[in-house]
């Protein structure tokens, strides 16, 4: 039987420590590994321009239509390399 106090630091860690597993538990882990997905944010310049190609990003890059998953909470997410390489990207439904 576990001690009192352990069940203390389980409920401590989980007050302390936000969800970010709960956050990316839908990617799919070939394209995240639970750490190269996030949610773009247009208030940050994070903007997306539909084309009938595809996707232009706010830096330049482009997503070809077909290579666009859809995003299951109605937002766009970029999963990315440190050196910016695309893995995957999430459009909201209707978008792709």
């Amino acid at each position: 039987m576990a001690r009192p106090h352990h069940w203390s630091l389980a409920v401590a860690l989980l007050i302390i420590c936000p969800t970010t597993g709960l956050a990316h538990s839908w990617y799919p882990i070939a394209c995240c590994s639970d750490r190269d997905c996030h949610p773009l944010s247009e208030a940050n310049g994070q903007t997306v321009e539909e084309s009938p190609t595809g996707w232009k990003l706010w830096d330049g890059r482009i997503i070809a239509r077909g290579a666009a998953k859809v995003s299951p909470d109605q937002q766009f997410h970029l999963c990315e390399t440190p050196s910016k390489s695309i893995i995957c990207f999430f459009v909201p439904p209707g978008g792709s």
